[in-house]
């Protein structure tokens, strides 16, 4: 059974008070309420009020963050009800993939996305008879060394060519073609 020192009663007490205080806030709440659950816990170190409220506020955002990332992760793994809803997966500043669920599909975006296409497929046509196949290899995710059996070349041309088209898209998504 839990144990009812005032450190605790204090560091709750604290918790409460800053629960009154913020209550337009929904995603503070959230923090509140995870870190009201942690503090109940009679494992954690209960030395010090400042201390343990301090703590279970900052493990409080860190167990809602872990949460959130599994949520997405679990759900880029299932499958989707609708062909017509899509995924689209991003990398955080550190580098870890984030998969978001995009619902819309909006004209814009499809004139977008048929505009890149052309300019891609126009610029695939420069660097040789082989630049065509190999970024259709690349929108189909072939290998490249299927890609270079498709297209009659090596592989290591086909990896020049991939390079190039990739830095060629790169320049036309950042707006500096």
């Amino acid at each position: 059974m839990l144990q009812q020192d005032g450190v605790r009663v204090e560091t709750m007490c604290r918790l409460y008070t800053k629960n009154k205080a913020r209550p337009w806030d929904g995603e503070y709440l959230d923090v509140l309420d995870t870190a009201l659950n942690l503090a109940l816990g009679h494992k954690r170190v209960a030395d010090d009020p400042d201390l343990l409220c301090r703590n279970v506020i900052r493990d409080a955002r860190r167990t809602i963050r872990r949460s959130e990332a599994n949520a997405r992760r679990s759900a880029a793994c299932r499958p989707l009800a609708d062909a017509a809803r899509r995924r689209a997966s991003t990398a955080t500043a550190d580098g870890t993939p984030v998969v978001e669920m995009v619902t819309y599909d909006t004209p814009e975006a499809r004139a977008l996305v048929t505009e890149t296409l052309q300019e891609l497929t126009a610029f695939a046509r420069t660097l040789g008879p082989h630049g065509p196949g190999c970024l259709q290899g690349m929108l189909d995710m072939a290998t490249v060394p299927d890609s270079a059996r498709q297209t009659s070349v090596s592989v290591a041309t086909v990896e020049r060519a991939r390079r190039a088209l990739r830095t060629h898209a790169r320049a036309l998504i950042c707006g500096t073609a």
